[in-house]
């Protein structure tokens, strides 16, 4: 691609971009792209009030700060981000531009072309995609799912301060049929933890070096924790924390099955969905999951201060429920 700056491997996926991603997992440079993302023309405002012919995917139900997505005839896509740019993805799935609105922030674009776009690209290929992260502990994965600001980044963090490396955040990809199957398998994704608040107190619970810090385009703190994780790593537990002031401790709880589906269901990365088609899979999909993986329900004392004990309690009730499904599943559970 002609001024691409950044190769990365994102979710399992070679993105090569002339946009500066703003992560840190360099693709080999003799690994072929799986997508490319380029800029495109500046868009009038005005212009994004228009109808566009085709299928429509996906509505945020928002004019203000929302997106539609919109499969059109010829089989190209286009993400509609109000206020913010266009994203036009070509039928095969391979190319990304980018069309800035005029006036708007072009970081603002780039911030979404990591998120929504990349997740959309996943879906599409054929993924589960969750709104989820995810941290590297005893040698798999526990992803804390949740909405915006229910508190998965903040767990994140808080277990990468006592020791875990950071798989993802905010896009979770989950493989049923991923190198560790049955067990369904996480990619690895964004390197940096985006917080809404609170970074200067998670950033003094780092005791084996401060993570990289900046501002992202969208005002969010971000936090790069130090080591590297595989590209795979084996799912032990999925976790929806809770955020409770003033608990005295952590309190964590399996979740029924059919009641651990009902909740993931409420968790896509994009919402709005209005396809039939992905609605029917992606409830077959989480279905699939929670079969396979223990949903916890984690009461979390919220701080901050955050006491220093919820990282490691939370570490030993996950192994306790992960080796019970080992256990359950040898057994013929």
């Amino acid at each position: 691609m002609s001024g691409a700056v950044d190769r990365q491997r994102l979710y399992g996926l070679v993105v090569e971009s002339e946009l500066d991603l703003h992560q840190n997992r360099p693709a080999r440079p003799d690994e072929p792209a799986d997508v490319r993302v380029r800029w495109g023309a500046p868009r009038a405002r005005r212009l994004q009030g228009r109808p566009v012919e085709g299928a429509l995917l996906l509505d945020s139900g928002s004019r203000r700060y929302g997106y539609v997505i919109v499969e059109r005839p010829d089989g190209t896509h286009l993400l509609r981000f109000f206020g913010a740019c266009d994203a036009e993805i070509s039928a095969d799935l391979a190319d990304v531009t980018v069309h800035p609105v005029v006036g708007a922030d072009p970081g603002i674009g780039v911030v979404l072309a990591t998120g929504a776009v990349l997740a959309y690209l996943l879906v599409r290929r054929g993924h589960l995609v969750l709104h989820g992260s995810a941290v590297a502990v005893d040698g798999g994965a526990v992803a804390f799912v949740a909405p915006s600001g229910g508190g998965k980044s903040t767990m994140a963090t808080l277990l990468c301060a006592d020791g875990a490396g950071l798989v993802t955040d905010d896009v979770l990809r989950v493989d049923l049929d991923g190198p560790f199957a049955p067990a369904p398998s996480v990619r690895s994704g964004a390197t940096g933890l985006r917080l809404r608040k609170g970074a200067d107190t998670l950033v003094g619970l780092f005791s084996d070096g401060e993570p990289g810090r900046h501002v992202s385009a969208d005002q969010r703190q971000v936090l790069t924790p130090p080591g590297e994780v595989p590209d795979a790593l084996p799912l032990r537990a999925v976790v929806v924390p809770v955020p409770e002031p003033g608990l005295d401790a952590l309190s964590v709880e399996r979740v029924d099955p059919k009641q651990a589906a009902f909740d993931l269901l409420g968790f896509p990365r994009l919402l709005g969905w209005r396809d039939p088609a992905y609605l029917t899979r992606h409830l077959a999909e989480v279905a699939a999951l929670v079969a396979r993986v223990p949903v916890l329900r984690a009461r979390v004392p919220w701080g901050p201060p955050f006491s220093p004990r919820i990282a490691p309690d939370l570490r030993a009730a996950v192994a306790e429920h992960a080796d019970a499904e080992r256990a359950g599943q040898a057994s013929g559970r």
